[in-house]
């Protein structure tokens, strides 16, 4: 009768650790995403598969805002992706505007495209105006 329980341990054993992320397919950290809810305090309790389900959505709305960027650089020619090709992919998506609502929040530095920059500034008068 002993020789069972220790055959299931040994079954335990040889089976590899994976962890949650890897089970759920995941890049995200499950595991840290859960961490985090439980340190915020933002329920008594939730289920198992919530982090699970956060980090997923968590991979998507970064892989949409990435993926939209990357596009962005491509077109101006540019090889890395800058806090202004973010907010412009934020900008043009739907989704992405929608959920962010605010938008992207600036840091100071150059966060506005160089073509928004050149259509916001003010023309020079012209030397003939500034004649008369």
């Amino acid at each position: 009768c002993s020789g069972g329980l220790s055959e299931g341990s040994e079954a335990k054993a040889k089976k590899s650790r994976s962890s949650r992320s890897s089970r759920a397919g995941l890049l995200f950290p499950v595991s840290r995403v859960d961490r985090q809810l439980r340190s915020g305090r933002f329920a008594e309790r939730f289920g198992a598969r919530a982090p699970v389900y956060l980090a997923a959505v968590l991979q998507w709305v970064t892989r949409e805002t990435v993926g939209a960027a990357g596009e962005i650089s491509k077109k101006s020619k540019q090889r890395r992706i800058s806090p202004s090709h973010l907010q412009a992919a934020v900008r043009k998506s739907a989704l992405l505007k929608r959920l962010l609502r605010g938008g992207v929040p600036r840091r100071g530095g150059r966060a506005v495209p160089r073509s928004q920059r050149a259509a916001s500034r003010p023309k020079k008068e012209t030397t003939e105006s500034k004649k008369r």
